[in-house]
């Protein structure tokens, strides 16, 4: 296909190139429930997800900021993801730069950009989209003219590695934080971008990287007037703050094609292995009455044949049987399927779980994670080998036939007998009478603010031997595997500095895109691209000192580094730490300094 290079409008060129695109109907907008404004005089935003439309299509953040967004009379907020392949080399040879799906104005003419960020494999896309975009990579190359790039999402916490291409990061839950930061967008139009960002810089839980430097592996504050430390901000009662209504239905089936309805937010089960349940601490639950309401008002605007609830440990709410009930009730009659995101190894998920299948059970997903009691309590799984066997069983009983497990390698203790032990669960679980039996195994990685942050991380070769152990396991059942150079990768996105900004843009520069995507992944570019900086990647696996410097201690998610310290000591002495929502308060730090507290309105059985 080649076309003369003259200057088309967006318009235009979606009627010459997509009949000849994958997936057309990624780029032409026009969804249900998708809002249109007239834009004269509005402040301008374009949010954007860095993977295609059919993955950004199924994230949950940015449909709650979109709407939020909306609903302010001064603020039109619109959509962008990532283009695949064939469509970004037609963009390129026919000089049109990324645009919304909503009015296809370029990005670059927005006065925001908002880009969530869910995955350290990402970053490079970041990069791709501001090339797409025709908008400085660093912060520090921007006019007055460019807009404000602004990320959000869990990686907010530890964003040293990419934070030189975002002039304003927002930290936390960001219900309130998005209408202060689109308030003082709009209202400093016409000013410096310098100043501008100062003004940013004092809404609570923004942190604006160009006012910092980076002194040894420490963030250390430029100016005088912005914070030494950025407080993570923190919604106390999610029933302020209703669920988006309008949910905009996609024109292709997108990752999780259905209705979302958020039951609660944050998790104190506290697993040491999981950033998401440090970053959302503490538990805020939705009031169960005005979660039926909600239920009804999302399918009535949407057509959704299935509703899912979505938290972090959903069987963890508070009367989640008795929400069941009344749900399954009004869903019933308009034959709505209901589904949980997350099933608890235990007897009572099943319950639940086979209530809302009823007939149907197509299969069930638990993670023990480790493969003994005693790793298990490293990790704080606090579940044991009784409990696995006990669930299962119950699944059994109830007719489930279809079962996948996850497990992790390479968690701190890990032995040879750990992994045996994975082999042997599986075999035992097998011969209980599954049908369909899988397990996937992905590579732990140390994450910031979690207390294995100082954990060593195997490398790819100490993973591919351990696999190699747990490959035996293929006779019982189908077991996956995670590619361990990812997860090397991975790991150093996550508990690097500044300095790895320039791996990302030479790997970048190298054609690196789609990284989290396992065909489109070069471990080989990523290691040039350190050769070429001149940095060891091994550097980064540790583990590191208790009293250490971290490019992330800048960023206060509520979590003391004391209590963390204390978590990893209890881990290696196989001590566990119970749920404060049902036991005593761990001292974490998050209810005492964010003086926000486990929020529980789902009725008690």
């Amino acid at each position: 296909m080649c076309y003369h290079p003259v200057l088309m409008n967006v318009g235009e060129f979606l009627v010459k190139v997509l009949p000849f695109v994958r997936k057309p109907a990624r780029y032409t907008g026009g969804e249900l429930n998708s809002v249109v404004k007239d834009g004269e005089g509005l402040l301008r935003v374009a949010l954007i997800f860095p993977d295609v439309y059919e993955i950004g299509m199924s994230n949950h953040g940015l449909e709650i900021i979109y709407h939020i967004l909306n609903s302010l009379d001064f603020v039109w907020a619109e959509r962008a993801y990532m283009p695949w392949i064939d469509m970004m080399k037609e963009m390129r040879e026919h000089s049109i730069p990324l645009f919304t799906l909503e009015s296809k104005t370029p990005v670059k003419k927005m006065d925001i950009l908002g880009i969530s960020l869910e995955y350290e494999l990402s970053y490079t896309n970041v990069l791709e989209i501001l090339r797409l975009s025709e908008i400085p990579i660093r912060t520090e190359d921007r006019s007055d003219g460019d807009p404000i790039v602004l990320a959000g999402g869990p990686l907010s916490g530890y964003i040293e590695p990419i934070s030189p291409a975002f002039d304003a990061i927002l930290v936390g839950d960001g219900e309130e934080a998005v209408i202060e930061i689109a308030e003082v967008v709009y209202k400093t139009r016409g000013m410096h971008r310098c100043e501008r960002l100062k003004e940013l810089a004092k809404i609570e839980g923004v942190y604006v990287p160009t006012f910092y430097r980076q002194v040894g592996r420490k963030i250390v504050p430029k100016l005088k007037e912005v914070q030494k430390v950025v407080r993570k901000r923190i919604v106390k009662d999610l029933d302020n703050f209703p669920p988006p209504i309008n949910q905009v239905v996609p024109l292709l089936e997108a990752v999780h094609d259905r209705a979302v309805l958020e039951l609660m937010r944050g998790c104190t089960r506290g697993c040491r292995f999981c950033h998401a349940g440090m970053h959302y601490r503490p538990v805020r639950e939705r009031n169960p009455s005005k979660i039926v309401q909600w239920a009804e008002k999302i399918l009535d605007a949407t057509g959704y044949e299935e509703l899912s609830l979505l938290s972090l440990s959903t069987m963890d709410y508070t009367g989640i049987d008795e929400l069941v009930e009344k749900l399954m009730k009004k869903l019933s009659r308009r034959k709505v399927a209901l589904s949980l995101p997350s099933t608890r190894v235990d007897s009572f998920g099943v319950k639940v779980a086979s209530e809302i299948a009823g007939i149907r059970k197509t299969g069930l997903t638990f993670a023990p994670e480790a493969g003994t009691d005693r790793l298990r309590n490293v990790i704080n799984k606090n579940i044991t080998e009784e409990d696995i066997f006990s669930t299962v069983q119950a699944a059994l009983n109830v007719g489930w036939r279809r079962v996948k497990l996850y497990f992790m390698i390479g968690l701190p203790t890990e032995t040879e007998e750990d992994l045996w032990a994975i082999v042997d669960l599986i075999k035992r679980i097998k011969e209980l009478g599954f049908k369909d039996l899988r397990a996937s195994v992905s590579v732990f990685v140390p994450k910031p603010h979690t207390p294995f942050q100082f954990s060593e991380q195997i490398t790819p070769d100490e993973a591919y031997e351990r696999q190699r152990i747990l490959k035996k396991a293929r006779k019982f059942a189908k077991v996956d595997f995670h590619d361990p150079r990812m997860s090397f990768v991975e790991g150093i996105l996550s508990r690097g500095g500044r300095e790895i900004f320039d791996v990302i843009e030479t790997v970048n520069s190298m054609g690196e895109i789609f990284d989290e995507w396992k065909e489109m992944f070069s471990y080989e570019r990523w290691m040039k691209a350190f050769e070429k900086v001149g940095i060891d990647p091994m550097r980064y696996k540790g583990p590191f000192e208790f009293e250490e410097d971290f490019p992330w201690d800048h960023i206060y998610l509520g979590i003391d580094r004391e209590f963390l310290a204390n978590e990893y000591r209890r881990a290696v002495r196989g001590e566990t730490t119970e749920d404060c929502r049902w036991g005593r308060c761990s001292l974490c730090g998050v209810c005492i300094k964010l003086k926000v507290y486990n929020l529980l309105k789902g009725e008690k059985s």
